[in-house]
């Protein structure tokens, strides 16, 4: 019998830009069933917290590799490659900010991570004085934000560092986000608008990587009242993850539990993942204009743009129309996630399938209001 013939994995990277509002992927992990679904006809999925982080919950599937935004970003532009990991050892900064209670909260949930999931948190350690954060919104429509004293951070996350840790989870406590926009955070629960903490996690992630170069993700802390469930309304279900309960961290660690080590390019051996074996880059598309997709048109990867997944951007194909040729053909339509993984499963298989016409997909249904109440 002939064995079959080698071939290279095919690896596909799924991302959901922070703070821009995705219909699919802009609230709290409700994109985790297309990142399931993806990574079903895929050897290797790379994805980022944004996809998969849901407050107490998260279901990664074996094959994903859940890499912080500024690495994806050093990774896409051929600096970084990514070395799979059996376990990091995880170091949590505590924000001296935040009250008491929410302190022992927050070590009752490490200690309880620990216990559950065996996940190896070496050390957390209080910082040396409040992590300060502001949260803005951009002209565009996606949120920001601001940080006064990034030595703060970074002076806890040395210390963890030395102390063995190859991971750091943050705990920063950041403004009632009703403070910044009632309107806005009553949309959001609703399920409509943008994420307004979205954008200040992005900032504090993107320090800590950039300057340590190792896998880092943000929990966001409120004030105790703030973090209480929500008892006395019915959310929509693609937010319902971030009111059930007042801590944020569990998806944090068990992310950052595997999350692959950053390795520079010029140092990558056997087994790391550098942007040459990546096959194909999933995104909104209307939300085209990032580094990733950039750098995968100027690779002339594929990049699969998802119709149903509105954002408040509006970077899509058509701004590519004085692109190269070449690299306009590489972006490739699917309306959605699932036409998305059938597309993705031909190229896996070596298969040129010739477009005919087709029924209209069955879209995600509105979730304007509860599912099955």
């Amino acid at each position: 019998m002939m064995k079959p013939r080698p071939q290279p994995p095919f690896v596909v990277g799924m991302l959901v830009p922070t703070g821009i509002g995705a219909a699919i992927g802009g609230f709290a992990g409700d994109a985790t069933p297309y990142l399931n679904l993806l990574a079903s006809v895929s050897d290797v999925l790379i994805t980022h917290p944004n996809v998969a982080n849901a407050a107490v919950f998260q279901r990664l599937p074996e094959n994903a590799l859940y890499v912080e935004g500024y690495g994806l970003d050093h990774f896409m532009q051929g600096l970084w490659a990514l070395r799979p990991v059996i376990q990091n050892k995880v170091g949590v900064v505590l924000d001296a900010g935040m009250s008491p209670e929410m302190r022992i909260l927050h070590i009752n949930t490490i200690n309880a991570v620990k216990s559950v999931y065996g996940v190896d948190i070496i050390a957390y350690t209080d910082t040396e004085a409040p992590i300060e954060t502001g949260l803005q919104i951009t002209p565009s429509g996606c949120s920001s934000g601001y940080l006064r004293n990034p030595e703060v951070v970074l002076s806890a996350c040395r210390a963890l560092q030395a102390q063995g840790a190859t991971a750091i989870a943050l705990c920063t406590l950041l403004p009632d986000p009703e403070a910044l926009d009632h309107h806005m955070e009553a949309q959001y629960k609703e399920g409509g608008g943008v994420d307004p903490i979205g954008g200040i996690e992005a900032i504090l992630s993107h320090l800590v990587v950039s300057e340590l170069g190792i896998p880092c993700a943000n929990a966001p802390v409120f004030s105790w009242e703030k973090a209480m469930p929500v008892t006395d309304e019915i959310l929509d279900p693609r937010t319902a993850a971030e009111f059930i309960a007042p801590t944020f961290l569990p998806c944090v660690l068990t992310g950052l539990h595997r999350s692959p080590a950053l390795i520079p390019q010029s140092n990558a051996q056997s087994g790391d993942l550098c942007i040459d074996q990546l096959s194909a880059l999933v995104v909104p598309a209307n939300a085209l204009g990032g580094l990733p997709v950039l750098a995968a048109l100027q690779r002339q990867i594929p990049v699969i743009a998802i119709e149903n997944n509105p954002t408040v951007l509006a970077v899509d194909a058509t701004c590519f129309e004085a692109a190269p040729t070449r690299r306009k053909a590489c972006i490739r339509h699917a309306r959605s996630y699932e036409e998305a993984a059938g597309m993705l499963q031909a190229m896996r298989l070596g298969l040129s399938l010739t477009p005919t016409a087709v029924p209209e997909l069955v879209a995600r249904p509105e979730t304007g209001s509860p599912v099955g109440l």
